[in-house]
C-alpha cells in the first residue's frame, strides 16, 4: 500500500510541476501539497486573462455603419372621394420609391497608430457612413481604404494619432486546443470579451467567401462580433473573427475567424495597390479520388490534384504542366483538396517562381513555374460519385456539323447520345453531350474505338469535353 501511495503522490507532483510550468509565462504558480493532493490558486489563470484583456481592449473598436437603400412601393388611388376619379386618368399609379437608411454593427481591430484599423468587408463593404467609437467612448469618421469580398476583409482608417494598436501575432504558429480569446461588440455590447480554444486550423469549403481558410474556435462568437480581434495568450492578433455557424441566431459553440496571416497580406495589397494580388496558374483542376489514384498509381493520403484542362497562353502552358499532369507539391508544401491548392497558388505573389512537382507518366517531374496574376476565377470540376456495374449509355461519332456547334469544327470524339440514370456512365456523373476525347489517355474518335478499349480492362479513365471544359472521369 506504501508503495500505491507513494507512486501516486509522486505522479501528483509530476502534474503539478508540468501545470505550473505550463502557466510560467503569465503568472508564477503558488502550490501546496497537503495530504497528497496539490491545489492551484485560481486567480493565476484569472489575472492572466484580466491581463489580455486590460491589454487588447483598447485596440478593438465598435462599428456602427449607415447604409442608404431605395425600395419600390405601390402607389394606390386616392379613394377618399370615391365619387370624384377622374376617368382620363389610370385608377393605379406606377410603383415608386422610398430611400431607406439600414443600420449595421460591427466591431473592428487598430493595427497601427496613426488609425487603419481591420475589419470585415460584410461590417462596412456597402456602408455610405461609418462611424468608430473607442473604448474610451471617441467617435471618429471612418473611411474605406479598401475591401476584398473574396476573403470578406476591409481596411478602413481614421483621422487620429497615437493609437493604441494590437500587437499582431503569427497565424501560421497556432495550434489545435490553444487558448484564445475573442474581443468585439457582440449586439452592440462593446468590449465583450470571451474565451476558448482553437477547434480547427484550415477550415474550408464552408461557403462564407471565395477564398477560406479559418480559424474554427468555441470562444463565444456573436452578431456584431464581426471584424473583432482573436487573440493568443501573449495578446497578439491571430484573426479576425467574421462569422458563426448556428441553428439559433446566436453562439452554438462553432466561430469562424480569418488568419491574421492572411488578413495583413490582403491589407498589405490594398494599401499598396488598391486591390489583392493573387497568383495564377492558368489550369482546370479536379480532386483526385480513390480510384483515380490507384489508376496512377499514387497513394490518396499523399493529397494532390488532376489537371483536366490547361487553358491557353497560361504560366501553366508556357512552363509545360499538361492535361493528365497529378500536381502532388508546390515549394515542397503538399495539400489535400482543391481549395487547398487553389489558396497555396493564390497567396503567393504574381511573378513568384514555384517550384511544382507533378506526376507523370509514372514518374515525378519538377517543373518552376513563373505565377501570372489571377484575373478571373479558374473553373474547378465537380467530385465524381462512385461507379455501378453497366456503362447504360447510347454513343455516337462526332460529327462535323455537331463539332461546328460545340465551337471546334477540328474537335474530334465520342459523342454520349442518352444516359441511362441508373447505369454505371449516369452513375458516375456523364451526360449526354458530353464530348469522350480520351480513354486512359488514348484518343478516340468512334465508338467502336472506345469500346475496345473499355472492354480491355476493368477500370478505365475517361477524358471529357463538357460546356468548354475537358474533365476527368473513373469509369
Amino acid at each position: 500500500m506504501r508503495k500505491v501511495n507513494s507512486r501516486r503522490t509522486a505522479q501528483v507532483i509530476l502534474v503539478s510541476i508540468l501545470l505550473a510550468g505550463l502557466f510560467s509565462t503569465a503568472v508564477s504558480a503558488e502550490t501546496t501539497l497537503e495530504n497528497s493532493s496539490v491545489v492551484f490558486d485560481p486567480h493565476i489563470l484569472s489575472n492572466m486573462f484580466v491581463a489580455i484583456s486590460e491589454l487588447v481592449g483598447p485596440g478593438v473598436v465598435t462599428i456602427t455603419s449607415q447604409t442608404t437603400v431605395v425600395g419600390r412601393v405601390p402607389s394606390f388611388p386616392d379613394f377618399s372621394q370615391p365619387y370624384m376619379i377622374n376617368p382620363w386618368e389610370d385608377s393605379f399609379q406606377m410603383p415608386g420609391e422610398q430611400e431607406y437608411t439600414m443600420t449595421g454593427i460591427g466591431s473592428g481591430v487598430i493595427v497601427s497608430v496613426d488609425g487603419m484599423i481591420l475589419t470585415n468587408h460584410h461590417v462596412v463593404g456597402q456602408a455610405d457612413e461609418i462611424e468608430v467609437v473607442l473604448q474610451n467612448g471617441e467617435r471618429y469618421t471612418g473611411e474605406i481604404v479598401g475591401t476584398d469580398p473574396q476573403t470578406d476583409l476591409a481596411v478602413i482608417r481614421i483621422d487620429a494619432s497615437d493609437l493604441p494598436a494590437v500587437a499582431i501575432g503569427d497565424s501560421d504558429e497556432l495550434k489545435v486546443g490553444q487558448w484564445v480569446l475573442a474581443v468585439g461588440s457582440p449586439f452592440a455590447l462593446s468590449q465583450t470579451v470571451t474565451q476558448g480554444i482553437i477547434s480547427y486550423i484550415g477550415r474550408s469549403d464552408v461557403g462564407l467567401a471565395e477564398y477560406e481558410e479559418y480559424i474554427q474556435t468555441d470562444a463565444a462568437i456573436n452578431p456584431g462580433n464581426s471584424g473583432g480581434a482573436l487573440v493568443d495568450l501573449d495578446g497578439k492578433l491571430v484573426g479576425i473573427n467574421t462569422a458563426i455557424v448556428t441553428r439559433s441566431g446566436g453562439y452554438q459553440g462553432v466561430g469562424f475567424a480569418i488568419p491574421v496571416n492572411v488578413a495583413v497580406d490582403v491589407m498589405e495589397d490594398l494599401l499598396t495597390h488598391g486591390y489583392v494580388r493573387r497568383g495564377w496558374l492558368g489550369v482546370t483542376i479536379q480532386e483526385l479520388t480513390p480510384g483515380m489514384a490507384n489508376h496512377f498509381g499514387l497513394e490518396i493520403r499523399n493529397g494532390g490534384v488532376l489537371v483536366s484542362q490547361v487553358l491557353h497562353d497560361t504560366p501553366a502552358s508556357d512552363f509545360g504542366i499538361y492535361r493528365g499532369d497529378v500536381i502532388l507539391t508546390i515549394d515542397g508544401e503538399t495539400f489535400r483538396t482543391i481549395t487547398e491548392f487553389r489558396n497555396m497558388i493564390a497567396y503567393i505573389d504574381p511573378g513568384n517562381t514555384v517550384e511544382i512537382v507533378v506526376f507523370r507518366n509514372g514518374r515525378n517531374v519538377t517543373i518552376p513555374v513563373i505565377l501570372g496574376e489571377r484575373a478571373a476565377d479558374e473553373a474547378v470540376a465537380s467530385p465524381v460519385p462512385d461507379a455501378s456495374d453497366d456503362f447504360g449509355w447510347t454513343l455516337e461519332e462526332l460529327d462535323r456539323e455537331t463539332a461546328e456547334a460545340i465551337g471546334d469544327p477540328s474537335l474530334k470524339g465520342v459523342l454520349v447520345v442518352d444516359v441511362s440514370q441508373s447505369g454505371r456512365a449516369g452513375s458516375v456523373g456523364i451526360n449526354p453531350g458530353d464530348v469522350i476525347i480520351e480513354v486512359d489517355g488514348f484518343e478516340v474518335t468512334s465508338p467502336e474505338e472506345l469500346n475496345r478499349l473499355i472492354s480491355s480492362t476493368d477500370d478505365v479513365l475517361l477524358l471529357i469535353l463538357r460546356q468548354g471544359h475537358s474533365v476527368y472521369f473513373m469509369l
